[in-house]
């Protein structure tokens, strides 16, 4: 089946990578503006007691959420699936398949590489906040059971998220606490070259 006489036109070639790049962005806005908690969830199932996930991701809100990520995941792969079909010239019903199972597979990796942004962000923060506890409580001279001590540092760390989350100000703290903590640990390893 050949693919469409007007594809070839160099306009709808570049509008075909307008769309393209239009949705991959907004993909990524998406993520990691709207769709960040699906990473939360997903951390918190497979045994990161300490994740915090948003007030708001319950319901008929989250299945939204999922469903419109999706949606895109989809307009993705399809519009992989005209450029590429227009490029290799192949665009019979075995070759879609395998640019659609092709383009699936990247595109899930994609969506998964931005969800794992706010994550990080989150990690970040949490053990920021629980190696400063663990100073804390070292330089005060008390001694708490490592269990006590990660319930602790997590609640810490979920009461400050859940604050931030209230006044509307959840991504902007998890940014914040990203930055300090990468700030931190670089110079907690250029204290460790130095004492070397």
């Amino acid at each position: 089946m050949p693919f469409p006489p007007m594809i070839s036109q160099p306009l709808y070639q570049y509008i075909s990578w307008g769309l393209m790049t239009g949705i991959l962005v907004l993909h990524l806005l998406w993520c990691q503006y709207v769709a960040y908690p699906i990473s939360f969830e997903n951390k918190l199932k497979k045994g990161k007691s300490w994740v915090y996930i948003p007030i708001r991701w319950k319901g008929a809100y989250k299945l939204q959420i999922i469903f419109f990520t999706r949606v895109l995941m989809m307009a993705v792969v399809a519009m992989g699936i005209v450029l590429l079909s227009h490029y290799t010239r192949k665009a019979g019903g075995p070759w879609i398949l395998l640019f659609a199972v092709i383009l699936g597979l990247l595109v899930l990796r994609l969506n998964s590489l931005w969800l794992e942004i706010r994550y990080q962000q989150q990690e970040d923060s949490y053990y920021y906040l629980h190696d400063e506890l663990r100073s804390r409580l070292e330089n005060e001279g008390k001694d708490m059971g490592e269990s006590a001590f990660k319930s602790l540092a997590a609640y810490q760390h979920q009461n400050l998220l859940r604050k931030a989350d209230e006044q509307g100000f959840l991504i902007q703290t998890l940014r914040a606490q990203a930055k300090i903590s990468r700030k931190y640990r670089k110079e907690a390893r250029a204290r460790q070259a130095v004492e070397s």
